[in-house]
């Protein structure tokens, strides 16, 4: 049995380089070298063509997306069926989404770390953060659409926490500690219920 290979598509992100390395579970596994442009920069490009011209990311928006990946403990994971996005269900939403567009990943399937049928080895966690109940990301997986609007309502109607605070409240309560902890200030962030509740409700293109 061949050894899974990571497709080309991710290089981009593989190959970024910020401050705090994106969990990706790829060291054994080199991704593809990008074809060396041909005249004016254009790869392969035929007389008498108009050629594609692929405009790169803005440098910071990279940034800004990585940071968004590494706090929300994204992975990239080489299974049998190919290279396979891994999120934690309880910090899944837009913005993670959206990073993920920023790097040209979103076309890769995404699937839940704290599923089943996730090898252990990737479901070492190392961000903060309490991983939904089955139920819960049972019913996420079968709204791939929009999981985190499922997830959302339902822990709601469950009333999420010990303390009986809702979802949206501890989820602020998470993000503003992932902020104060990881991020360059050293300050907690500034998010708010009412901020992931409009977040969340955005409906991403």
């Amino acid at each position: 049995m061949s050894t899974p290979t990571l497709q080309p598509a991710l290089s981009r992100w593989m190959d970024w380089k910020p401050k705090a390395q994106i969990l990706a579970d790829t060291a054994e596994v080199a991704p593809t070298k990008p074809t060396k442009p041909g005249f004016v920069g254009f790869v392969g490009a035929i007389p008498g063509e108009s050629p594609k011209i692929e405009v790169a990311p803005d440098p910071a928006e990279l940034a800004r997306a990585s940071s968004v990946l590494n706090l929300a403990g994204v992975r990239i994971m080489a299974l049998e069926g190919g290279a396979t996005i891994g999120v934690w269900s309880d910090l899944d939403g837009p913005a993670v989404r959206a990073a993920l567009r920023t790097f040209g990943s979103d076309g890769l399937p995404v699937r839940y770390l704290d599923g089943t049928g996730i090898p252990m080895r990737f479901k070492a966690r190392r961000v903060e953060g309490e991983p939904v109940p089955m139920t819960v990301l049972a019913e996420m997986e079968r709204q791939p659409a929009d999981p985190w609007k499922v997830r959302d309502w339902m822990l709601n109607e469950m009333g999420w926490g010990s303390k009986g605070i809702t979802w949206a409240e501890w989820k602020a309560a998470a993000v503003n500690r992932l902020f104060q902890e990881q991020g360059v200030t050293g300050r907690p962030g500034r998010i708010t219920a009412t901020t992931v509740r409009r977040g969340e409700q955005t409906v991403e293109p």
